[in-house]
């Protein structure tokens, strides 16, 4: 690993890479940013397509109303 210093003529400029750990630790943190992201985008979008108006009209018959 290298470490990071600060050149004094302002040239490149070196950093360390994340360890094996923080590179796990990323990777968990983004899947559970994923799966909130998901879930959040899956109520909004629910929350859009909720009929609430059409409580008082009947349901027509779909697909499977024939069944028991």
């Amino acid at each position: 690993m290298m470490r990071g210093y600060e050149a004094p003529h302002g040239g490149l400029v070196l950093f360390s890479t994340p360890s094996r750990r923080q590179r796990m630790a990323r990777r968990r943190w983004m899947a559970i940013g994923a799966v909130l992201s998901i879930a959040v985008a899956g109520g909004v979008l629910g929350q859009l397509s909720a009929v609430r108006d059409d409580a008082a009209r009947p349901v027509p018959p779909g697909p499977f109303s024939y069944l028991p």
